[in-house]
């Protein structure tokens, strides 16, 4: 398996602690690996303009994000 490491931000840092809880794994590496698994499918349901909408349940409204550059 590569190794790659590299420098975070105080904030990113605190975001991939979060995602830790969140998606219920132990290391900063299962973190990101799920990050990009869920980037994956994202890109897969993007439109022409590279948008995609999460549609969430519980009455809460839908989010758009870009996954332009």
């Amino acid at each position: 398996m590569a190794v790659t490491s590299f420098e975070v931000d105080e904030h990113t840092a605190e975001l991939i602690s979060r995602l830790r809880e969140t998606f219920g794994v132990k290391t900063n590496a299962a973190v990101i690996r799920k990050a990009l698994a869920l980037a994956n499918v994202a890109s897969r349901y993007a439109d022409a303009d590279r948008m995609i909408t999460i549609a969430p349940s519980e009455g809460k409204p839908a989010v758009k994000v870009s996954l332009a550059g």
